[in-house]
């Protein structure tokens, strides 16, 4: 089984989606924050589409140690999320570009229309905890995974290509890939 977590109303052709909004009409309505409702290594592969950072730090840690309890031996997981690190880059280095893609890709209003706004009301809006890549490395690595970066739309699991929603020219996010250590 593939699982599709957070997508909202997004749709891909073979998945089973996994949303806590009844309103996105998932096939199954859950909480990451809770025991996902699967069996022992049950899935084959993970998306997890900017949604880890809607949960807090702890509850994060636990939301991954359940993905290694339903993933397959061989299986992936593959996030995309915020990168705190490329934000505050933004923030710092190319405020325009950071209202360009507040407006192309979230659209909120501003009161002020500067990259300071965008950059509170971002880190307000995406959840409790941003992640850069160091963190979400340690909170992988605790819940037993290898996680590698990778680039937008590549990814070492056949079902994981071409599938992100965004170039990344435009977003701050970060595309990660988490498997389990090879036994041995």
């Amino acid at each position: 089984m593939k699982l599709s977590i957070g997508a909202g109303e997004r749709r891909l052709p073979g998945w089973v989606h996994l949303d806590i909004d009844p309103a996105t009409r998932p096939d199954i309505l859950a909480d990451i924050s809770q025991p996902l409702p699967f069996p022992d290594r049950s899935i084959e592969c993970v998306l997890c589409e900017e949604v880890i950072t809607q949960i807090p730090l702890d509850a994060g840690q636990r939301f991954l140690a359940e993905c290694r309890r339903i993933l397959q031996p061989d299986g992936v997981i593959r996030i995309s999320t915020p990168d705190l690190a490329r934000l505050a880059q933004a923030y710092l280095q190319r405020p325009d570009w950071l209202l360009e893609i507040w407006e192309e890709q979230v659209g909120l209003p501003l009161q002020t229309g500067t990259a300071a706004e965008v950059l509170n009301t971002g880190l307000r809006a995406v959840g409790p905890f941003v992640y850069d890549e160091p963190t979400l490395r340690i909170v992988a690595e605790r819940a037993g995974f290898r996680m590698q970066r990778r680039e937008v739309n590549e990814s070492c699991h056949p079902h994981l290509r071409d599938i992100d929603l965004r170039s990344p020219e435009r977003t701050v996010s970060m595309y990660l890939e988490l498997t389990l250590p090879a036994s041995g």
